[in-house]
């Protein structure tokens, strides 16, 4: 964990953006970082209120303010309990063509380097399975204790009917009216351990630890935001003399794995102040999720999209993500499962004051929210959908010219 404290450099950047210097200004020792940082703002500023063409309303917060995280509900494995989406980041439905590559991959490499993840907490979806997969594994376990994954039997596969965690349609409509569930097969555990995977094999009533776990990102980009858990199925002999032998493959039965990490209410999306000629407003360049904490935030980071430095309380989100700075993630091409981190300093429980700066050729840059002036960062809340690559945030939601004028528009 690092330790970030906050400093006047928001300030001075905000100072700098705004205010005019003097010609002999431009030559005082201690000026010229401050102008280049200046040029930068401005320019930003000027581009941003040409794009979306209205006069932004001059008390404009950008959804900042003090809040709270309200206490989220206890989840459960049960099939019953089917609105984790509500509390937590539910992964998205697994297409045939996810799922094809996946088998493909596991039905071709054999005896893959797999890694060790650390979770108490995971979502499972049922991928596929071999003959025997399908007939003799009836169960998984997860963790030292055996715990039985209810409702992921390599039979019925899990549960259905799960709320996704996303809303669609009209913003002014009912939020229960615009729940999007989606029939999947997908189960929850908490309280468990992902040091060890298992499974029953009903045709010897014996239980088998042969399993591999393989992030999604070295299959292929299409499932890089998850990993994805192989069995290589074995049984004692007929006559009870020995194992038939294992034959590397671990496609007996995959299971995609996903952490379950509890969603905050406070979205931030970030714009790092690069402008082209024909504009590069997307606000994807950071995208994480704020719950404060007794001695500073939870944060929990969503996408990257952006190619420069940038750093949320310190901590660089390329870094965080394990990919190069020239690497967009979660954006469109490139995924990595989401990560969360603690950062340490007095927020006053106002996301406006977590420092995210961005490090240009001018120097380094905090991206700020200032009244009647063009946001670096946003406020919205955890059913936001950010923009992905190519895509800018008037194409996605043509109302947020309008909410730029008057703050209190619906615009997702």
């Amino acid at each position: 964990m690092k330790k970030y404290l906050m400093t006047g450099v928001a300030a001075l950047a905000f100072a700098a953006t705004f205010t005019s210097c003097s010609k002999t200004d431009l030559y005082d020792e201690g000026k010229v970082e401050e102008q280049k940082i200046a040029s930068v703002t401005e320019k930003y500023d000027a581009a941003f209120k040409k794009y979306v063409g209205v006069e932004i309303d001059k008390n404009h917060t950008w959804g900042f303010g003090k809040t709270t995280t309200p206490a989220t509900t206890r989840a459960s494995d049960n099939a019953n309990s089917n609105m984790w989406g509500s509390d937590y980041y539910v992964p998205s439905k697994l297409t045939p063509e996810q799922i094809d590559v996946v088998m493909k991959w596991f039905a071709k490499n054999q005896n893959p380097n797999g890694v060790t993840i650390n979770c108490d907490k995971i979502f499972a979806q049922y991928v596929g399975a071999t003959d025997n997969g399908k007939s003799h594994m009836d169960y998984m376990t997860v963790g030292d204790d055996d715990f039985h994954i209810s409702n992921l039997n390599a039979g019925d596969q899990g549960t259905k009917n799960v709320f996704a965690g996303d809303l669609q349609g009209d913003p002014n409509l009912d939020f229960n009216l615009r729940k999007v569930y989606y029939d999947d097969k997908i189960t929850f555990i908490e309280g468990t351990s992902t040091t060890r995977f298992g499974y029953h094999n009903s045709n010897d009533s014996k239980m088998y630890y042969d399993f591999v776990i393989i992030p999604g990102y070295e299959i292929d980009d299409i499932v890089a935001d998850r990993y994805f858990v192989g069995f290589d199925y074995k049984q004692l002999k007929d006559d009870g003399t020995g194992i038939i032998n294992l034959d590397g493959y671990f496609n007996d039965w995959v299971v995609a794995i996903t952490p379950g990490i509890r969603k905050p209410n406070v979205r931030v999306i970030c714009e790092d102040l690069s402008v082209k000629e024909n504009g590069d407003f997307d606000f994807n360049d950071a995208v994480f999720d704020v719950e404060f904490t007794s001695t500073g935030a939870r944060i929990v980071l969503l996408a990257a999209g952006g190619t420069l430095p940038l750093t949320i309380g310190g901590e660089e989100v390329h870094e965080k993500f394990g990919v190069p700075t020239s690497t967009m993630v979660n954006t469109g091409k490139a995924g990595r499962p989401i990560v969360e981190f603690n950062i340490t300093g007095s927020f006053g429980y106002d996301a406006n004051n977590i420092p995210v700066i961005v490090t240009k050729t001018e120097g380094q840059i905090p991206l700020t929210a200032v009244k009647a002036h063009a946001p670096g960062k946003i406020q919205v809340n955890q059913y936001y959908k950010w923009c992905t690559e190519r895509e800018d945030i008037l194409t996605k939601y043509p109302k947020f010219a309008d909410y730029c004028a008057d703050q209190n528009v619906k615009w997702y």
